[in-house]
Formats: structure tokens, sequence, C-alpha cells
């Protein structure tokens, strides 16, 4: 049965002294038209967007963002604002994605018509009959000329430390895609030395007339297994999951954890590489629910599945404490609460804390006392931590 998405409550993680220091306020957003980089490039009305946060300490590498089909990267904000804020630089490139592989290749008796469909779109090379996109439009071109031209806009934010000539230093390089974009993601690691491949509802490369995933997905690949990531959802409207995991089965994912379910977990997922939500809403589409931003879940202003994305970036400066760690037992009444909380604590309390799903602390006091007044909080999801000694815990409550 499906799980539907508003009574769900998710754990979230909060930052301890390790975090990240930036201050997402000074997140730059670079706006470019590909034909800005290359004049060889026809004029489109879809532009690349790239993220820099001057206020981070640099992460060294690159996050390059292949969104779906039709798809657009202004679409496509909050998880590439996430990772550059967080350090790294961050590419959401506009490419030639008006066919999806589906449409093209999914009736074909052709074994080899995915992988000729995905090679000329990052090649520009005429593999395929389905497909036409030339060197000038190809993903590997568009890539480097972006990295040049922020290099020579934007001097002091390290995208030269990206390319060497008119190579892109791809063991820098962390590869992630939705849909036909994580197909794309998928393939790259085939032949390039990637630092991870992070698939979103993708590959999807299976051939439905044949009953096979694309052969390609069996190949040896460049990028180890090990560092190839997906997320999916169960109920997928787009795609079979059936088939989907078929998939990632052939791209060696298994061997390193069972598919494991996000909703109400804590990151690091029992590191698996298989990730999948069973969330849904009626409104909304489950193949992109987890990653575009109007069909992202928010809660509290936040997307809930971000400590899914920290975990899938590698982003390992957040420290998870669960509810109730370390032994201490205390309750807290009503919840949902409106205008007070109850503490039922019996010990002495050295400090108690009202923290924010996003880890900003929003109340602090150093002595107990059996409620607080939460009359003022803005309904959402929130968490109580009490300390006393070098012993703490935690309770989440929502306030309505």
């Amino acid at each position: 049965m499906k799980k539907l998405l508003l009574p769900i409550l998710f754990v979230f993680l909060y930052s301890l002294s390790q975090a990240q220091t930036c201050d997402p306020d000074s997140l730059q957003t670079i706006i470019t038209r590909a034909s800005q980089t290359d004049p060889n490039i026809s004029f489109e009305l879809k532009q690349h967007y790239s993220y820099y946060n001057p206020t981070c300490v640099s992460r060294n590498t690159l996050l390059l963002h292949l969104g779906g089909s039709f798809g657009k990267p202004g679409n496509y904000q909050l998880f590439p604002e996430l990772a550059g804020n967080n350090g790294f630089n961050v590419i959401n490139l506009h490419y030639p994605n008006g066919t999806a592989s589906k449409t093209a290749c999914g009736s074909s008796t052709d074994t080899t018509c995915f992988v000729k469909f995905r090679k000329e779109i990052l090649e520009g090379i005429d593999y395929s009959t389905t497909v036409s996109v030339d060197s000038n439009n190809c993903i590997y071109n568009r890539v480097i000329k972006l990295l040049k031209y922020l290099h020579a806009n934007h001097p002091t934010q390290n995208w030269n430390s990206f390319y060497s000539g008119n190579t892109v230093n791809w063991n820098k390089v962390i590869v992630s895609g939705h849909s036909q974009g994580g197909g794309h993601a998928a393939l790259i690691g085939v032949t390039k030395p990637l630092k991870r491949v992070i698939m979103f509802a993708s590959p999807n490369d299976y051939n439905n007339t044949l009953n096979i995933a694309a052969p390609w997905t069996s190949s040896t690949k460049i990028t180890a297994d090990s560092l190839y990531y997906g997320f999916a959802n169960l109920y997928d409207d787009v795609v079979n999951s059936s088939e989907q995991f078929r998939i990632w089965n052939n791209l060696g994912m298994p061997t390193y954890g069972d598919t494991t379910n996000v909703d109400g977990a804590m990151s690091p997922y029992s590191y698996s590489r298989q990730l999948y939500s069973q969330l849904v809403d009626l409104t909304n589409s489950e193949h992109s629910s987890m990653i575009l931003d109007a069909e992202t879940p928010i809660v509290a202003g936040v997307p809930v599945y971000e400590p899914v994305w920290k975990y899938l970036l590698g982003i390992n400066n957040l420290v998870s404490i669960s509810e109730n760690e370390f032994g201490i037992n205390f309750k807290i009444y009503p919840n949902p609460a409106q205008n007070q909380l109850f503490i039922d604590y019996k010990s002495n309390i050295d400090k108690l804390r009202i923290i924010g799903v996003s880890g900003i602390i929003i109340y602090s006091q150093k002595q107990y006392t059996n409620s607080i007044d939460v009359s003022d909080l803005k309904p959402g999801i929130y968490f109580l931590a009490i300390e006393t000694g070098n012993k703490r815990s935690i309770q989440r409550f929502i306030k309505y």
C-alpha cells in the first residue's frame, strides 16, 4: 500500500561543531547561456546555472548535475544549492534533452540503441539514428566551454582546477543526474574516473521489446562500482521499479548493501548505494519528487530529502543524534503542541535547547523547567534536546 506524504514524519539531522560554516546568503548563482561560452552554439532559452559560495571551505570538487528529459536547470536548484553551500563548485548544465531515452530506444530491437543514443549526446559523434547532436552541442563540449567561461569571468572561484587544456579533470568531478541525466551520469562513469555517480530515478535503459536492461549497464567501468549511488521512489509513475533495480544490479550496486528505505531513517542508511522512498503525493510525480524543486516535499522550509542528498554527496560533517540516545529517558507532551510543551524528567537538567530542522538553535536555557512556551514558534517539526553532565538526548515534536 502506498504511503501518503502528510502522515510521514522525518527524523532530521542537526549540525554540531564540525559542520560547514558557510553563509547561505553568500551563495552566488551564475546564470549563463551556452551561446555565451561558445559562438558555435546557437541561442537557447534554457540556460546553465552554476553555484559558488566564497564563505565555504572548498572541497576542490565539481558537482556536475544533468536534468531529465525536457527539463531545465532552473527547475533543479535546491540540490545544487545545497552542494554549493557545502563547499562544492557546481554546474547545473543545460544540454540537448528533447528526446527521452525510453522514447528513442525502449521498443528497439537493437541492443546497442541506448548506448548509441547516450554516446551521441555526450560526445557529439554520429552514433545514433534516434537523436542528432553535433560536437558543438554535446555535453562534453558544453562542460569544458562553460568551465573556461566561468574561470575567465570569475577567476577567483577555482573553476580552472577542474580542467587541463581541453580536458575535464574527471577525477575531481561528481556527476549527478535525474532520469535521462542520471543515465548519462552512469555512462560517463564507464569511461571516466569520477569521484562519484549519483542517479535519481535512473538509469531507465530497459528494453521492453527484448525484456532486458541495456547491455552497457553491465559493462566494465573505469569508476568503481562502490562509487555508484541511486535514489528512487518505489511508486515511480514513469519507470517500473523492478526494472530500475535490475539495472542497479547490473551496475554492481547490491555488492555494497541491500535496497534501503530512507523514510524516517537516519543517515548513513546502512551505507547502502541503493536508496528508495515510498512517499507519494497525489498532486506530484514520484518520478521527480526526490530531486525536482516543484515536486520535492518541503517541511518547515526544508526539503525532506536533504539528509539523503547530503549522504549521496558524501557530506559527512553532520553528526546524527538519534532520539533517546545515551539512555536519558524523558517524555514531552502534548505532541503536537500549540502553546506549552511539558517535560517529564525527574533529575537535574543542565541545558535545554529547541532546534529547528535546519540545525539552528532557536531556544536555549541553562536551568530545568517542566514547561516551555512554544506559542511563538512557526508550525513545523522541531527537536527538544537536553543535556546533563556528559549525556544528551533529543526528542522531536510538532508545533501546530
